[in-house]
């Protein structure tokens, strides 16, 4: 009788897993941070203060939520340095599989000056904006290369169908649309990080307007698409959005109470990591 064989797991498809899931959970505590005004519970960088790399305990606990997410940061820049010697070690690695993680980690490290940066900025809206942003790019990179590392067979393939190429070539264009107008609202909100720090001055209500309408056009083109194409990657895409449109819709009635803004900030990432995985999914087989 023979024994079943049961698919074999790669370290390095594992390490793409796992810095995948430590970039979604950064995006959390990131959020955490600016949710609870801990933006500036370490008031410089790379030390918490001048006379202490670490937090004291005359931050409060405002110091530990922000020293805590610079610690988090060095755990996920360890993992997606973990990510490229896996890759690296891996004979049979895609062509495209290196470069990536290579690209990821000088991203990871980006993103920590950039964090650096807003602290330094006293959380300047721009520059946190690029902060949420970047954390976006890394999570859709992280799920391309988790693809190719457990999919190596997989050939670059466009459908024949022209309307599901240009279906689903839209929603990343569609998704950045959303996420940028995000920023912008929040921004322009009240969740700062710190009281004190500086807005963008538009008007919230205008922004969310618009916001709300590139989410519209979002789901309709995400609807078009799960019924051209018919695929579970397709449908969840779509069944995340509409959570994610009922979170921010309560969040809006309930002047933006913090767990609701905070599972905002997480679906947010989540239905990135979707998008990425329906694009991939479509164009490789």
């Amino acid at each position: 009788m023979n024994a079943v064989r049961l698919p074999v797991r790669r370290p390095a498809h594992a390490a793409a897993v796992a810095a995948l899931v430590a970039n979604v959970l950064i995006v959390l505590t990131g959020a955490l941070v600016r949710l609870t005004g801990s933006g500036l519970g370490c008031p410089t960088w790379p030390s918490c203060t001048d006379d202490s790399f670490v937090t004291t305990p005359e931050m409060g606990v405002h110091g530990v939520v922000e020293f805590g997410n610079r610690v988090l940061g060095i755990v996920v820049g360890l993992v997606t340095l973990a990510l490229v010697v896996a890759v690296a070690r891996h004979r049979a690695r895609p062509p495209k599989s290196l470069p990536l993680a290579v690209g990821v980690l000088v991203g990871v490290g980006l993103q920590g000056l950039i964090g650096g940066l807003s602290v330094r900025r006293a959380l300047a809206p721009e520059i946190v904006a690029v902060h949420f942003l970047t954390s976006m790019v890394l999570v859709a990179a992280l799920v391309v290369l988790v693809d190719l590392l457990g999919r190596p067979d997989a050939v670059s393939r466009p459908p024949a169908n022209l309307r599901v190429r240009l279906g689903v070539g839209a929603l990343p264009v569609a998704l950045t649309a959303v996420m940028v107008l995000g920023t912008l609202v929040t921004g322009s909100g009240p969740h700062a990080g710190d009281e004190n720090a500086r807005r963008f001055g538009f008007d919230p209500a205008d922004l969310t307007a618009a916001h709300v309408l590139a989410v519209v056009v979002m789901v309709g083109l995400q609807l078009g698409t799960a019924v051209l194409v018919r695929s579970l990657a397709a449908v969840a895409l779509l069944a995340l959005s509409i959570v994610q449109g009922v979170i921010g819709s309560v969040q809006e009635a309930l002047a933006l109470p913090v767990p609701l803004v905070a599972a905002h900030v997480v679906t947010a990432a989540v239905i990135v990591a979707a998008t990425a995985h329906l694009v991939v999914r479509t164009f490789r087989s």
